[in-house]
């Protein structure tokens, strides 16, 4: 990760240097260019939808009664721009971000509940159409994944199945960012696709008669998401 990082912002850097105005030459070594372009670092939040492909989970949970196909959840995301970067109507930056999406179902007198939790981090490049509106050309980001599968009921304790270990994928989403208060709020409705899986879970908490579920998340899919970011400019 920290190889990824210091090549993420490094790629930053260029971009503000072979972009820079000739004026920049005047600065030293083009350190005043690349401060004078950063415009803001932020924290936001946001809600949303992911489809995934659930196969091997669906397999084990065929024969219950009153249980559908998961392959649908919910849930929110935290994170940060680490940095922006602007040339003229073009921005760069630098983010990341956690997630919690979840899927659940009720059954009489108990829940069955899958929680696919996500770290993200990559770039987002954006055309500013002007101090209200952005397009978000794409975010591109690798995410590290896992799960667990929660089963509560009245009359037997917890059953609890966890990843053992952390699956490695990839983002990539598009979309527009409004600013009702610029350039300090923003609200960002982004549409994308998730590739991602789970090899297997296994059994952690309680008895049952299985002691893993294998691909419990066969692919990733669509998602949709809205995003509230407040943001700290630096000029």
């Amino acid at each position: 990760m920290k190889n990824l990082f210091t090549s993420l912002l490094i790629a930053g850097l260029l971009f503000t240097a072979f972009t820079s105005d000739s004026k920049a030459q005047d600065d030293c070594c083009g350190i005043g260019s690349i401060f004078s372009s950063l415009i803001q670092s932020g924290i936001f939040g946001g809600y949303g939808v992911q489809i995934y492909g659930a196969e091997g989970l669906n397999e084990v949970t065929i024969n219950i009664e009153g249980i559908e196909d998961f392959g649908t959840a919910m849930g929110w995301r935290v994170g940060a721009n680490i940095i922006q970067l602007q040339h003229q109507q073009l921005m760069v930056g630098l983010k990341f971000y956690y997630q919690e999406m979840r899927e659940k179902q009720d059954l009489t007198g108990q829940d069955m509940t899958l929680a696919i939790t996500q770290f993200n981090l990559g770039t987002s490049f954006s055309y500013i159409i002007n101090n209200s509106f952005d397009i978000r050309i794409f975010d591109v980001l690798i995410s590290w994944t896992n799960a667990e599968l929660t089963r509560t009921g009245d009359g037997f304790d917890d059953i609890v199945f966890k990843s053992p270990e952390t699956n490695t994928g990839f983002t990539a989403d598009a979309g527009i960012v409004y600013y009702p208060f610029p350039p300090y709020v923003s609200l960002e409705i982004l549409g994308g696709y998730s590739i991602f899986s789970i090899d297997k879970v296994d059994l952690v908490e309680g008895v049952d008669n299985i002691d893993k579920i294998d691909d419990i998340v066969d692919g990733g899919g669509f998602f949709a998401v809205a995003v509230l970011t407040v943001g700290l400019p630096f000029n």
